[in-house]
């Protein structure tokens, strides 16, 4: 070896000095992903737009005489509530989904403000406008299948396409398997009868309990984003605990 070589050997301090700057960034850069991680509040907001929207989806009551006043669902096709367009429900979808946006571009800001790292929301809200607009529009034109619209539960695919939209913001590989849980859940909801399941589990409904049939195909995908939403938020309390 020359005198003028001087390149460290393996093992030596020098030669292990990057591999350990380069995993402490690593170990930061996870933490500063962890602590921007504010999801919960989202998941249980839209769980509960989901679950406060069971009313609307209650089988009316046998009537001699229907009056359908302002927005029907012949004219929003992708928000027509289950057996009939109830005007109530439709707005209740329009206001609720725009609120619940909003809400949480709120949140994310404020959060941000208080943790010092920003998670970039407004690709959430604009998701979640867009894919309004075209729900709004695509039953319209026939363009959906009538299986997926037939039963007024478009508006959780909104919601849906919205958390992708929050899981790709927030770098977060949990927040992806919870949209992809909830995709298919909502798809479920669009696609099936869940109550032949709860049949199937041992619920006969007598009387007027037949009008509560439908809610199973509410209240699934609610429970699913209420369940992540409390879970996300005990995992995240405690890494903000622990650091």
């Amino acid at each position: 070896m020359s005198p003028t070589d001087t390149t460290p050997g393996e093992g030596s301090p020098q030669a292990e000095a990057p591999a350990t700057m380069l995993g402490e960034v690593k170990r930061l850069r996870g933490e500063a992903r962890s602590t921007r991680h504010a999801y919960w509040l989202p998941l249980v907001l839209f769980g509960l737009v989901i679950g406060g929207s069971a009313p609307f989806y209650v089988v009316p009551a046998p009537s001699g005489q229907t009056v359908v006043i302002g927005v029907s669902g012949a004219t929003f096709p992708g928000f027509s509530p289950l057996l009939g367009g109830q005007p109530a429900g439709i707005v209740y979808w329009l206001l609720a989904i725009g609120a619940g946006l909003y809400l949480t571009s709120v949140w994310y800001r404020r959060h941000g403000r208080r943790v010092g790292l920003t998670t970039p929301a407004r690709g959430f809200v604009i998701a979640g406008i867009i894919a309004g607009a075209l729900l709004l529009v695509l039953p319209a034109v026939q363009f959906l299948p009538e299986d997926l619209v037939v039963r007024g539960t478009l508006p959780f695919l909104i919601v849906a396409a919205a958390l992708w939209v929050l899981a790709h913001a927030e770098r977060s590989t949990a927040l992806a398997v919870i949209a992809a849980v909830f995709t298919a859940t909502s798809l479920l909801a669009s696609l099936y009868n869940v109550e032949n399941v709860v049949f199937r589990l041992g619920w006969i409904p007598t009387g007027n309990e037949w009008r509560l049939t439908t809610l199973p195909n509410i209240f699934l995908p609610a429970l699913v984003l209420l369940a992540s939403g409390a879970g996300a938020y005990v995992a995240q309390r405690r890494k903000r605990v622990a650091a």
